[in-house]
C-alpha cells in the first residue's frame, strides 16, 4: 500500500491524505478503479466520506468510469448513494445523465432514491439520456412513489 500510495504522489501521509490534485488516495483508487487498492485504503480507514473539490464523493467517481465492481465495493464499506453535490446532483442523477444503464440499475437496487431532484428540480428520470435509462427510471420511481403512498409520506 505505501508503495502505491508514494507512486500516486501521496508520500507517507498515510490514507486519507490529499494530493496536490485535492484527491484522497480512495478518491484516487476509485476514479481508477483500482479495486486491490481501494480494498486496502477501506480496511485501513479510509474515509468514505470524502468529496473532490467539486463536492462530489467516491460512488460519483465510480459511476463516472462505469465500474459496478467499485460501486458496489464502496456500498459494501458504507458509502453514501445519496450524497449531494452543491449542485444538488447524486450518482444516481449524473448515472442516468451519462446513460449508464448497468450503473443506475445497480444504484437502484443498492436503494439509491430515483426520487431525489437536484437544485434546478430534475430527476435522474427527467435526465435519462438513454431509453434504456428511462425504462428503468420509470419503473423505479412510480415503485417509490407507490411506496410513499402506502406509507402515506404521499398524497394520493
Amino acid at each position: 500500500m505505501t508503495q502505491w500510495l508514494t507512486t500516486q504522489g501521496f508520500r507517507t501521509e498515510g490514507v486519507n491524505a490529499v494530493g496536490a490534485d485535492g484527491l484522497t488516495p480512495l478518491l484516487r483508487a476509485a476514479a481508477e478503479t483500482n479495486v486491490d487498492a481501494l480494498r486496502e485504503i477501506i480496511a485501513e480507514g479510509g474515509d468514505l466520506h470524502a468529496e473532490t473539490r467539486d463536492g462530489n464523493n467516491a460512488v460519483w467517481l465510480a459511476c463516472k468510469q462505469d465500474s459496478v465492481e467499485v460501486i458496489d465495493l464502496l456500498s459494501a464499506a458504507g458509502a453514501n448513494l445519496h450524497h449531494r453535490n452543491p449542485d444538488g446532483s447524486t450518482a444516481l442523477i449524473y448515472a442516468a445523465s451519462a446513460g449508464k444503464t448497468a450503473v443506475v440499475t445497480l444504484l437502484l437496487a443498492l436503494g439509491a432514491d430515483p426520487l431525489q431532484e437536484n437544485v434546478d428540480g430534475f430527476s435522474a428520470l427527467d435526465l435519462a439520456s438513454n431509453i434504456e435509462c428511462l425504462q428503468v427510471l420509470r419503473v423505479a420511481s412510480r415503485q417509490r412513489r407507490d411506496r410513499l403512498k402506502a406509507e402515506g409520506m404521499v398524497e394520493t
